[in-house]
């Protein structure tokens, strides 16, 4: 795409000196809108605090990955939210790498801390629904009734209800 005159509108036509000047001056209005917009969205990044977006984050996953409860909300509004989240701390993480490095380290180290708890959460999650789905009858168990016989055991070993015989003391006739 070529830059067009400014003095030509988009058929080729040659434009009025007022409506030039007002194309213009239109142009360099939007230049500065576009400046304040790219500043305001840098103010508004700087005020996120990115160990609350974490935290944030950690609420999600709470709501989400409890085996105990069901969350009331559904599970793609909970992965919105988390990717909204998860957008903003990667914005925030970029103005920080840019302008402040020792924080950014210090943030990005949060990060993947958090990163970590959560796929220990979400595979901690995924057993307990593994087992709550298995059917415990079918799990075949030993026959308990020919198991004492089957294992040959040392008669030295006490068993339980037993009294043990003491190593330091000798036994006597009269007991």
């Amino acid at each position: 795409m070529g830059r067009r005159s400014i003095n030509t509108t988009k058929s080729g036509k040659f434009m009025n000196p007022t409506d030039q000047a007002r194309k213009e001056a239109r142009k360099r209005e939007l230049k500065k809108n576009k400046k304040q917009r790219m500043m305001v969205r840098a103010h508004v990044l700087k005020m996120k605090d990115p160990i609350q977006i974490i935290q944030d984050m950690e609420e999600l996953d709470e709501l989400e990955l409890n085996p105990e409860t069901c969350s009331h909300l559904g599970e793609k509004v909970i992965k919105d939210k988390r990717k909204k989240l998860k957008e903003t701390l990667d914005r925030v993480l970029k103005l920080y790498q840019k302008e402040d490095p020792d924080r950014y380290a210090d943030y990005k180290r949060a990060e993947m801390d958090y990163d970590k708890k959560r796929q220990q959460h979400a595979k901690y999650y995924e057993s307990i629904r593994e087992t709550q789905q298995v059917d415990v009858d079918s799990i075949p168990l030993p026959d308990i009734a020919a198991m004492p016989s089957m294992i040959p055991l040392p008669k030295d070993i006490p068993l339980p209800g037993s009294k043990p015989q003491s190593i330091l003391k000798k036994t006597s006739a009269y007991e």
